[in-house]
């Protein structure tokens, strides 16, 4: 709001300015020699010189008004920057949080399939190896994980819908790509030497590559259930 006033005042100073410059025009050609020679005892052109002196006056006084307070709204503006950059920090941090701000980063891509034409949905939901496997890459570093491209939050569903698996309340299908963005060394050591998951799901005919990424990009929150029932409480302190 203050950037529009700024912006608005700086707009109407450039227009006085403007008349300001043209009123000095029109008067120094009001009292050039020959001129002011010949007509200086009518009294009509006197006033009329008077009057634009007058004005030209009146606007040096709202320009040099307009300028502070041109001036007063930058000083505002540059006291409010700190405070105001904190907020825009914890307000992208908030959305980060909660999924709905696509994201880059180094990670891991974990492709999950079966044998072809196998249904590999109701092993998966059986044995929660989808579950198991955010569980544990949370665990062991991952800052933001996506399946299918749907973004894993707190609020997330991984569940079972007939013969597929629902993310979010979107169904999916395999190939299940699971993609985590993090600390790529804690992320190898976990697939290395941390977890039975993959050897688990090999021996269910469920086949896992793994590839790592130095730049690979997560996608925001397409679609989150909404927030019915639940109240905030107010602050009693």
């Amino acid at each position: 709001m203050k950037n529009k006033i700024v912006h608005l005042t700086l707009m109407v100073f450039f227009i006085l300015f403007g008349l300001l410059v043209g009123i000095q025009l029109n008067t120094h050609e009001k009292i050039q020699p020959n001129s002011f020679n010949n007509n200086i005892n009518n009294d009509s052109d006197i006033s009329e010189i008077n009057a634009l002196r007058k004005n030209n006056k009146e606007m040096r006084q709202n320009i040099q008004e307009l300028e502070a307070r041109v001036e007063e709204f930058e000083k505002e503006r540059a006291t409010e920057s700190i405070p105001l950059k904190k907020l825009r920090a914890d307000v992208n941090q908030f959305k980060l949080l909660s999924g709905h701000m696509a994201v880059t980063g180094p990670g891991i891509i974990i492709t999950i399939e079966g044998e072809e034409g196998v249904n590999i949905a109701p092993v998966i939901d059986d044995k929660r190896y989808l579950i198991n496997l955010v569980n544990e890459l949370r665990v062991f570093g991952a800052e933001v994980i996506t399946i299918n491209d749907n973004r894993i939050t707190a609020r997330s569903e991984i569940i079972r819908a007939g013969n597929h698996i629902n993310v979010n309340g979107m169904p999916i299908s395999p190939p299940y790509t699971v993609g985590a963005i993090g600390d790529v060394n804690a992320l190898k050591r976990y697939v290395e030497y941390r977890t039975l998951i993959f050897s688990l799901m090999s021996n269910d005919g469920i086949e896992s590559k793994i590839d790592f990424s130095e730049n690979m990009e997560i996608p925001k929150v397409t679609k989150e259930k909404p927030i019915q029932f639940y109240k905030t409480v107010p602050n009693e302190g």
